[in-house]
């Protein structure tokens, strides 16, 4: 297979995690590239992902494809059922999940997937409403939903904002590094070297803006399919674990090249969101680290991960304290 070194791509915050399982999801949907699979690679006291293709293809061909895929996102039913998720009434949801799941076949439910993500039907907030997937970090005036289109038309834009990178520039940065945060871009709450808190900014947060990395937000918010949403004890959600008020979301490194299919699965696998989980058993999946971060929420208002932690690594051979 062809190898290409993502090496802007690092899963020791939770945004280049998810950015690097995005990418493997929209190559999924290429047909040139449907084959993809994933892995991580150790290097200068950490990792990057690699993307392995089934097809020779170069990096500036992976960027003009990504870019190509983006402008289709206006379309996309998933994404234009709704502004939010957040306050969208329970029969509201229901109504567009049907709608998207009557639509899938077995060569194609991308939409299906995506409402699995977004919440279920049987978990409601206090108001009776739709509890949204814990990745919807959105308040105040942020939607989810509108928001993501808005970032994905500027991705396919011909020309690139005022004074801002384009679409080629962003998608390298965001893929091959360094992440120079010049883009005014919230990361959503899944980047937390961006939280901006009051008592240790110069200013007030409300009045600075916002430093993201475009591309890199679209990619990572594109990784949403493989976390579904149960009903459980209330909402829950793959890969997250809730122990008492806390919740927290885990997520492994390993070496093996991964398909789409295996990645959900190693997601989905129960040990990997445990308190301790069984090194030998990650050892055998292929996974040589496992990182954890919480959801912060600093005040009413906002919400985001915190700084992870490392719970794994094969170097110590241990499961960390």
């Amino acid at each position: 297979m062809n190898r290409i070194d993502l090496t802007g791509l690092s899963p020791e915050l939770p945004i280049g995690a998810m950015a690097a399982f995005g990418c493997l999801r929209v190559c999924g949907r290429l047909p040139a590239l449907r084959e993809s699979r994933l892995s991580w690679e150790s290097a200068g006291g950490g990792f990057h992902a690699v993307l392995w293709t089934p097809s020779q293809i170069t990096p500036a061909g992976l960027v003009n494809a990504l870019i190509a895929d983006v402008k289709n996102a206006p379309a996309r039913f998933e994404l234009t059922w709704s502004e939010q998720i957040k306050a969208v009434p329970r029969q509201e949801f229901l109504n567009a999940a049907r709608q998207a799941l009557e639509s899938a076949t077995a060569f194609g439910r991308e939409a299906a997937d995506w409402f699995s993500a977004f919440g279920t039907e049987l978990a409601l907030d206090r108001s009776g409403q739709v509890e949204p997937t814990p990745f919807d970090m959105t308040v105040a005036r942020q939607k989810f939903l509108a928001d993501a289109l808005k970032l994905a038309a500027s991705l396919a834009a011909p020309s690139p904002p005022r004074g801002g990178k384009s679409s080629t520039e962003s998608y390298t940065e965001a893929l091959f590094g360094p992440w120079k945060y010049e883009d005014d871009q919230h990361s959503l709450g899944w980047d937390p070297s961006t939280m901006k808190l009051g008592a240790f900014t110069h200013k007030l947060p409300s009045a600075m803006n916002n430093t993201g990395v475009r591309a890199a937000v679209w990619l990572a918010f594109e990784s949403l399919p493989p976390f579904p949403c149960f009903y459980g004890f209330g909402l829950e959600t793959r890969a997250f674990r809730r122990e008492g008020r806390e919740v927290a979301f885990s997520w492994p490194v390993w070496t093996p090249p991964v398909s789409l299919p295996v990645l959900a699965a190693l997601l989905g696998w129960e040990a990997l969101a445990a308190s301790h989980p069984p090194a030998h058993e990650l050892r055998a999946r292929g996974v040589v680290a496992l990182f954890r971060s919480a959801v912060f929420k600093p005040n009413k208002y906002l919400f985001s991960f915190r700084a992870p932690e490392l719970v794994y690594s094969s170097l110590r051979r241990e499961v960390l304290a």
